[in-house]
Parts: C-alpha cells; structure tokens; sequence
C-alpha cells in the first residue's frame, strides 16, 4: 500500500470513530432535549469523556498523527469508563435496584457508556501498533481544503455547540455548585420541534464548517 493510501486510511478510521462518538452524543442529547431526562452528575463526566475521547482523534485529522492524540482518547476513555463502572456499582450494589434511566438493548446507558469507552480504549491502543502512520510525514488537513477539512469541521463547531447546549440546559438546575443526584424531568420538547432543532445544529455546523473551509488558509493555493 503507498504512503498516501496508508495516511487515507488512517484518517479515514480517525473519522469513523468520531462520527461513531457525534451518534453517542446526538443520542445523549436527544435523550434530554427531547424525552428530558436530565444527566445525572456521573452522566454528566461520562459524557465529559466522551468528548475527550474524541479530541484524540480531532487532532490526529486536524495535525497529522501523533502517538500522543492517541494517549489523550486513552486517559479520557479511562476517566470516562472509571464514572461508568462507579454507576454501575451503585446500582448492582443494592438488590432490586432498576437503574438509572432508561434501558436499551438491555442494558442502561451507563453500561453502553463503559463499553464505548472500552472498547474506544482498545481501538486507540490497537492503532498504536500501527507505528508506520507516524512516519508518513502527516501534517493534517487543517491547512488542505477538501472534504476530510469539512467532515472534521463539522465535527469540531458541533462538539462545541453541544457543549453551550450542556451548559446552557445545565446551569439552570445545578447553578454553579453538584447537580442533584436524580434530577427532575423536564418533559422534554416535543418530538417534531425537538428533531427539528437537532437537525438545525447539524446542518449549521456543517454550514459553520463549510464556510470556515473557505475561509482558512490551504497549502494547495
């Protein structure tokens, strides 16, 4: 396989894997916007890792491979899967217990959380093995207009809304001090107002990403 092919098919895992973490956070989000469960303070460190676990590969895109983007994944997926089995602990803990939350596949979204993390851990690990995508002279696409630029863009200006959507939702119910350990139900947005806005924030980040496309330097000119 040449040089090129072997730097595209790296970064084309880096993206997969994000847009695998961008479904696990629009679900978080849509579990809360529009069915209103409100994230629980270990909700919240979950999801706080998966997004760390996402910068790893952020930056591979964003400035080329680096063992240490990987690491960054591997200490968040560690963070993040430490608040997962901490929740799950307390509830296997007590004999009875339903769990927190709503169950899918079987299994509450804790359990779906330490497997993402899990399993997020493995993969960076694994990629590591792959030493030759370190020598391929990778400088990212952040300077190279194109698709890979915008697909992660994209990704990058919706991580950062979700982030103000956190914030914002957040604030009001734990202020600036710990958020209560079962918070109320907000009720929820209805369904097609709520997918209606998701929508929006992925359509205009991927507008946001378009247009920053344009607009930042490339080496290709």
């Amino acid at each position: 396989m040449t040089p090129a092919r072997q730097l595209l098919l790296f970064r084309l895992i880096n993206l997969i894997a994000l847009l695998a973490l961008l479904g696990v956070l629009t679900g978080s989000l849509d579990l809360q916007i529009l069915v209103g469960e409100q994230p629980c303070p270990l909700c919240l460190l979950q999801r706080s890792g998966m997004i760390g676990l996402a910068v790893g590969p952020i930056m591979n895109l964003l400035w080329g491979m680096r063992p240490a983007h990987y690491a960054v994944s591997i200490l968040a997926a560690f963070a993040g899967g430490a608040a997962s089995t901490r929740q799950i602990l307390l509830h296997i803990a007590t004999p009875g217990d339903p769990g927190y939350g709503p169950a899918f596949a079987g299994f509450h979204l804790y359990t779906w959380a330490f497997i993402t993390f899990a399993v997020g851990a493995a993969g960076c690990a694994a990629l590591l093995l792959f030493s030759s995508q370190f020598s391929l002279g990778d400088t990212g696409v952040l300077r190279r207009k194109g698709a890979l630029r915008i697909a992660t863009l994209t990704i990058v200006v919706w991580t950062s809304v979700y982030l103000i959507i956190i914030a914002v939702t957040v604030l009001p119910e734990c202020g600036l001090g710990m958020c209560p350990d079962d918070p109320s139900s907000t009720g929820g947005i209805p369904t097609p107002a709520g997918f209606a806005g998701l929508l929006l924030v992925i359509f205009g980040s991927f507008a946001i990403a378009y247009l920053l496309d344009r607009r930042l330097p490339s080496d290709d000119e």
